[in-house]
């Protein structure tokens, strides 16, 4: 009787210790061969930026033309790397499964051994298939890329939060390095990373100097990056596409610009009154570039536009709030809010999981509501992983509002990482939630064994 259940309990450690992890392994090899295959289950779809990266991929590497150019860096680099556009598209799902392979097996970690780690692991890598994140892998865009370099921030930030060695701070800053060099929105998420790590620096008791390290180094990037963005003058073309659908078909916005030093107030109303919204739409008022009546007006956005911009904004905190709330969204050229026009929607495989991993607001936020109960209730709060995934969670609500007020035209295309960023940190809070007994005692022996 002794040995029969001596027996059992080896059988259930062989299946923990053997079967577990081999069937997490299978999953992602599973989810692996989905995005390869997605990727080039048809044509690559290019757009107009499409053409914009492949023509900054053209200039010599080390050239000026390369480095300050129309669009962020990374994107340009990785095409000159593989050579063509087919190439670039494969090279970018490779990326994505070997990213969010990284993430999955991470969240894995704060999960004990055996078949609730399984469940982990799958969990992530099922939010991984979502449309949203997938839908990218044909294009030659930077959304593809950033959803990766996403996944390897949250990585990065749950394995440094729970013991930040060099290694781990020298992964996580090239991560968010690298993200910040893919979209210029993506400054600012970095910025507002290396301000939590600062605030983190302070209040720390132990490896103090590791987490101010880090913390320097996320701020380097984000001056790095952003030297690239103000030199470019990439800004200049975005804010006047905001001009053109927020500012100047509405006579009190424009008085008020007007009167910060705007020129041409009373010909933009005039225009603006010729120009009547289509149905169902937000109203345009539309600047032809080479019209000569304009000039003046052209030639103060390009040198003050953007600032005034950004001090209205300050000025106006309500209206950045309330403004992306507006219906017909204050928009252009967006497929209406649907992301799906962005991809051949009649491929067969799109995964299933995206109604329930990917909600609706609602949806989403009783999702949250479940996971801090969660959290809560089995004392995950408390731990490092638990709070570093809700500040980047928590970073995904003003980087949405950043990039909806940084462009007027495809705000859809341009939040999404806004919205992967939350609904990511809100599905790993959830999931941290439901193996929340152990994640305490996970946390407490990678302390003590430094592993």
């Amino acid at each position: 009787m002794v040995k029969h259940r001596h027996g059992q309990r080896h059988g259930r450690e062989v299946g923990r210790e053997v079967l577990a992890p081999l069937l997490a392994l299978s999953g992602w090899c599973a989810f692996a061969s989905y995005l390869i295959v997605q990727a080039r289950a048809g044509p690559v779809i290019g757009w107009n930026d499409s053409a914009v990266y492949s023509a900054v991929a053209s200039k010599p590497l080390w050239s000026h033309a390369f480095w300050v150019a129309p669009r962020p860096p990374l994107t340009p680099l990785l095409i000159k790397l593989v050579g063509s556009s087919s190439a670039f598209t494969t090279a970018q799902a490779v990326i994505g499964a070997l990213s969010w392979g990284f993430l999955a097996w991470t969240v894995g970690r704060l999960a004990p051994v055996g078949w609730r780690r399984v469940g982990a692991t799958w969990a992530t890598l099922a939010f991984a298939t979502t449309l949203p994140i997938t839908l990218w892998n044909r294009s030659v865009l930077s959304e593809s890329l950033s959803m990766s370099l996403l996944a390897l921030v949250f990585a990065g930030g749950i394995w440094t939060s729970r013991r930040p060695t060099w290694p781990r701070v020298a992964t996580t800053a090239v991560a968010c390095l690298c993200l910040a060099a893919t979209r210029d929105s993506e400054v600012w998420t970095v910025a507002m990373l290396g301000a939590a790590v600062v605030v983190w620096a302070v209040t720390r008791r132990s490896a103090t100097q590791r987490v101010a390290v880090l913390a320097g180094c996320l701020l380097a990037a984000v001056v790095v990056t952003g030297w690239g963005t103000l030199a470019s003058h990439r800004s200049t073309e975005v804010v006047g596409d905001v001009y053109v659908v927020r500012i100047f078909p509405y006579p009190e916005r424009v008085a008020w610009f007007a009167a910060h030093g705007m020129p041409q107030q009373h010909r933009i109303d005039q225009l603006a009154t010729s120009m009547p919204p289509a149905p169902h739409t937000a109203k345009t008022v539309t600047i032809a570039p080479d019209d000569p009546a304009f000039g003046p007006l052209r030639r103060w956005i390009t040198t003050r536009g953007t600032g005034t911009y950004l001090l209205w904004l300050a000025t106006h905190p309500w209206y950045v709030v309330t403004e992306p709330l507006q219906r017909p969204e204050r928009s252009f050229n967006f497929y209406r809010g649907d992301l799906a026009d962005y991809a051949a929607t009649s491929n067969p495989m799109i995964s299933p999981l995206t109604p329930v991993l990917w909600p609706s607001l609602l949806g989403l936020d009783v999702m949250a509501a479940v996971a801090i109960a969660l959290g809560a209730r089995s004392g995950a709060w408390r731990q490092p992983a638990w709070r570093a995934v809700a500040v980047l969670a928590a970073i995904g609500i003003p980087a949405m509002l950043i990039a909806w007020h940084g462009d007027g035209q495809e705000v859809t295309r341009h939040t999404v990482e806004g919205f992967a960023e939350l609904r990511l940190g809100v599905w790993i809070l959830l999931v941290i939630g439901l193996v929340g007994s152990r994640v305490a005692s996970a946390g407490t022996h990678e302390a003590t064994t430094g592993r």
